[in-house]
């Protein structure tokens, strides 16, 4: 199965580049390989800040922890595809800066805390509360 994933994303990316080479040239291609790669390293470099950006959101509450997760995990991601080169890998790459794409792919394997009770079995107990008097 890894191999054909493989193979598959191998002839997805000679498809893209072939096409971005049509319309921008070899040259053009050769450029957007270079800046994606130094963009993907800025972005590396400066994900503390990024990080810390998020950490004091999650803080606040502004944001869930599956956000918190899923735009941290894609931001390196992307920033390591967008450093490989070729056309696919850029486009992904870029894709995956944005938080909320992130938070659509990681949400499926994030196990969410259930607070409410889902048992099939509800039974209402009545309690009474009967306290002794020390003077007795």
């Amino acid at each position: 199965m890894p191999l054909i994933l493989l193979l598959v994303y191998i002839f997805i990316e000679v498809l893209v580049s072939y096409e971005i080479i049509e319309i921008i040239g070899v040259f053009g291609f050769f450029l957007e390989i270079v800046l994606s790669a130094f963009l993907g390293f800025f972005i590396l470099m400066n994900f503390r800040v990024f990080f810390g950006e998020a950490l004091g959101k999650l803080r606040s509450r502004e944001i869930s922890h599956e956000a918190f997760v899923g735009s941290n995990i894609f931001r390196i991601l992307g920033a390591i595809l967008l450093i490989l080169p070729g056309g696919f890998t850029d486009i992904l790459g870029i894709l995956m800066q944005f938080s909320s794409l992130g938070f659509i792919m990681v949400k499926p394997f994030v196990k969410h805390k259930n607070t409410h009770n889902n048992s099939t079995h509800q039974e209402i107990i009545d309690v009474e509360v009967i306290t002794k008097d020390k003077s007795e």
